[in-house]
């Protein structure tokens, strides 16, 4: 497991909807880049209210997100600032430890995709539309995932990463992004209503996530 680039981005006006902010596009950078509680050294964002914050500091995307996909463009285009080899959505659960040079990280929850990250992708030729790629990339519930820092330092491509998965008996099962997205925004069977219920305590789970979870239990009664 590796860490395979470090990307940040300012924010720049994109054409979309007619000129709208956005730090969603970012660039691989080489040397070490400091990681603070808020993350990483020269990222910006520009919707604050939805992106950034303690519990969304560092977004990291597992790098095999790129083929899936079809989008050949360097990392950073999907918005993270951490890519990632070895592990994915599938294996990688809230409440993770992630050790990567001397920055130690906490999984709190998959992202949410916006419309935005649909503009972006059709920049590419797989894609013919921006809801094509969201409802693609939406149905995988291959998202990536944000982490709260634990520890702050500094990070590099090429740094190894020692993943530690949370104990499951501490923390009442494991849930892995994947079927923690998928449960959150199909919730089609018992299985993901059960997972809800679950995870909704979980000490590590960001407090929107927390939020919106207990909102659609408290619905459904």
């Amino acid at each position: 497991m590796r860490l395979e680039s470090v990307n940040v981005g300012k924010i720049q006006i994109q054409p979309w909807r007619s000129g709208t902010p956005s730090g969603l596009h970012k660039h691989p950078v080489d040397g070490l880049i400091e990681v603070g509680m808020m993350g990483l050294a020269g990222d910006e964002q520009a919707d604050t209210k939805n992106h950034g914050g303690a519990d969304k500091a560092v977004f990291v995307m597992p790098m095999g997100n790129y083929a899936r996909f079809n989008i050949n463009r360097p990392f950073g285009f999907l918005g993270e600032n951490l890519t990632i080899s070895g592990v994915d959505e599938t294996q990688i659960s809230v409440g993770d430890h992630l050790q990567i040079g001397s920055v130690l990280l906490e999984v709190t929850q998959p992202r949410s995709p916006c419309w935005k990250l649909g503009e972006q992708a059709i920049s590419l030729d797989s894609w013919d539309s921006a809801s094509e790629f969201l409802n693609v990339y939406s149905d995988s519930g291959r998202v990536g995932f944000y982490c709260r820092v634990l520890q702050e330092g500094g990070v590099q491509k090429g740094h190894t990463l020692d993943w530690r998965p949370m104990n499951a008996e501490q923390a009442g099962g494991l849930f892995s992004i994947h079927d923690l997205y998928l449960a959150r925004y199909y919730h089609r069977t018992e299985a993901h209503w059960s997972l809800l219920k679950k995870v909704v305590s979980h000490p590590a789970l960001s407090v929107a996530w927390q939020t919106a979870i207990q909102t659609l239990l408290d619905n459904r009664k």
